[in-house]
């Protein structure tokens, strides 16, 4: 489906022109880079159970016989049957939705971290840029990675901040980031220089060189979240933590993989809020797009359906939902991989 949107960009300029004072204004000009229409497509994402005549026509007779017992229980027998019936079909509805929030989940972070989504199923083929320049993509950092002592986790994030003000005028105030990138953070030294203790030698005098001291056991209160402050509050960027996944199974394994969103090395930068809201489209950053369904009662989001009217007599039970994610302003984020 073509999913049809209008938005238009603030005035470009940054400042009104001068003009006499019995002269007509002039008229504002829009970029047209941002201005006018834009066309998305939207895909059709949907997954279905089946249920064979013989699991419907035993529920149906079971059903039947529990009726007619009326106040007779037999648990082991119609009772169960019954509600495990029931139970598996109420399973794997909610079993279909949640792998549909994994795919919209996928899209979403799939095109935030390489700033493009190409997906390829064998059958189903697509690939979309959505226009984050090569020198803001997967950069390292300037000095060494966030693993080393020698790092300077709030130098890196201070020059994406003037980097990213310099050339579009928007301010880095959020980022997502694995916990394993904001662990990181502590690993430098600068830290240690900041408690105002030194390294101690094997003699127990005080030295600039030995082993390195472990905060997070000579004082109290330091640790991981402790040093994640000190770089919000030096950086006034907000970090999100995001591990999420989504598991896999290979049909007939017993082993499970869990897969990442969002690569655990990277850190994602995003503009404010308020910034895009100045450059000015009614889908900020960026928005998830759906269309109507008529099993959705021609709303968009999600939809179910069910098909009970067939020869052998079955039934068949599924979920979708028709979208797919723009981002128009993909050019003012920053991503950096600071863990090797």
């Amino acid at each position: 489906d073509d999913v049809i949107f209008d938005y238009a960009k603030g005035l470009t300029d940054g400042m009104a022109p001068a003009r006499a004072e019995d002269a007509e204004s002039e008229l504002a000009q829009k970029d047209l880079l941002f201005g006018g229409t834009g066309r998305a497509s939207v895909i059709d994402w949907a997954q279905k159970d089946h249920y064979s005549a013989s699991d419907v026509t035993k529920y149906r007779e079971n059903l039947l016989v529990q009726g007619r017992l009326g106040e007779l229980n037999l648990p082991l027998t119609v009772g169960n049957m019954v509600s495990d019936f029931q139970a598996k079909v109420a399973r794997e509805d909610a079993l279909r939705r949640r792998k549909l929030d994994n795919r919209l989940e996928w899209m979403t972070m799939s095109s935030m971290s390489t700033g493009a989504l190409s997906y390829d199923d064998g059958k189903i083929s697509f690939s979309v840029d959505y226009g984050r320049p090569a020198g803001q993509q997967a950069q390292a950092p300037v000095g060494d990675l966030f693993s080393a002592t020698t790092s300077d986790p709030i130098g890196e994030i201070l020059t994406v901040q003037e980097f990213m003000y310099d050339t579009y005028g928007v301010r880095i105030t959020r980022a997502i980031a694995s916990r394993k990138v904001l662990n990181s953070f502590m690993n430098s030294d600068r830290f240690i220089a900041r408690s105002g203790m030194v390294n101690l030698t094997g003699d127990g005098t005080n030295s600039t060189s030995g082993d390195p001291v472990d905060l997070n056991y000579v004082m109290d209160g330091w640790g991981p979240s402790a040093a994640q402050q000190v770089v919000e509050r030096a950086t006034g960027v907000s970090f999100i933590e995001y591990d999420s996944v989504y598991r896999t199974r290979p049909v007939g394994s017993t082993t499970i993989t869990n897969t990442r969103f969002f690569p655990q090395n990277r850190i994602l930068f995003l503009p404010d809020a308020n910034d895009v809201s100045d450059i000015g489209n009614e889908l900020g950053l960026g928005r998830m797009l759906t269309s109507p369904h008529p099993e959705g009662n021609w709303q968009p989001g999600f939809y179910e359906w069910e098909q009970e009217t067939k020869d052998p007599w079955g039934l068949n039970r599924g979920t979708g939902v028709k979208a797919f994610p723009v981002f128009p302003h993909m050019d003012l984020t920053f991503t950096m991989d600071v863990l090797a």
